[in-house]
């Protein structure tokens, strides 16, 4: 990952292609960072031991099969067909139901940084174990599956689902791993205003009666989906993750984060939070 022919080199072309090439609103994330720093500070509460790995060291056993089990949940990679297909029903969602031309291009803006965190993560995953490279790992939880009818829907999606993404680069920034600890900043920012085109997209649905109502209806929908992509509050890999300083926070401690700042937009939007243990699958 540090000389110009690998990694590096790759995104300091893509970087300055996004350079040149924005304008209007995108990126989402450049005003929620204008004033500091958006996402809560997440603090491991135990000792850990201080272990940093970079690519292409031994790795023992228990560490890698961590690492990977973190970037197959993650999915994000140029190897994985199953993210490929997410992002051609993103497509197909933004082709069939965008109320504007501007965000129609706005969506395109987001696939354009989601094929470019499939390059980050496809290399991390090359360096690891070239057969997980190009493994079909199909999205096993269910918030990929719930129904985007609507383009409310699919904000919703946005808004929470990319979100989750951000919280857990940030979670990276501190990692044990090397190469993700060096890609996280980019992944945080970039996840961070895919949740804030959804939240925009929210704003402009809640502006009149009709919009509000449904908005307020899916939102018992996708809430509860969005609290349970954090896993079981009792999983038993969890305190190995933050042995070996692949994870900072168990999954209630970021859930929690989450919980708080996600409540905090929706009553920005008029809306009051939903029980947080209504329809729920995992506690």
């Amino acid at each position: 990952m540090a000389d110009g022919s690998g990694l590096s080199g790759e995104m300091r072309v893509i970087e300055d292609a996004e350079r040149r090439g924005r304008g209007g609103r995108w990126p989402f994330w450049r005003p929620a960072y204008a004033h500091g720093d958006p996402l809560p500070k997440l603090t491991c509460q135990v000792s850990r031991p201080a272990y940093r790995f970079d690519e292409g060291e031994p790795l023992p056993d228990e560490y890698k099969e961590l690492l990977i089990k973190m970037l197959r949940h993650e999915g994000e990679r140029a190897g994985n067909k199953s993210f490929l297909g997410l992002m051609a029903t993103c497509l197909d969602i933004a082709e069939a139901l965008f109320p504007t031309a501007e965000a129609k291009l706005l969506k395109a803006e987001y696939l354009a940084e989601e094929l470019k965190h499939a390059i980050m993560f496809h290399r991390i995953a090359v360096g690891l174990q070239h057969d997980f490279a190009l493994r079909d790992v199909p999205y096993a939880h269910y918030a990929f599956h719930l129904p985007r009818e609507t383009w409310a829907d699919d904000a919703y999606f946005h808004f929470f689902v990319d979100l989750n993404g951000a919280f857990h680069a940030r979670d990276w920034r501190e990692s044990s791993y090397i190469p993700l600890a060096k890609m996280s900043a980019t992944v945080e920012r970039d996840e961070l205003g895919h949740s804030e085109m959804g939240y925009h997209f929210l704003h402009e649905i809640v502006s009149d009666r009709r919009g509000r109502e449904l908005a307020r209806r899916l939102l018992l929908k996708w809430y509860p989906a969005a609290l349970d992509m954090f896993g079981r509050s009792d999983s038993r890999n969890a305190p190995k993750f933050i042995q070996w300083g692949l994870k900072s926070v168990g999954n209630a401690e970021i859930r929690q984060a989450y919980k708080t700042y996600v409540d905090r937009k929706l009553v920005a939007l008029g809306f009051e939070p939903p029980d947080e243990r209504a329809n729920r699958r995992f506690l």
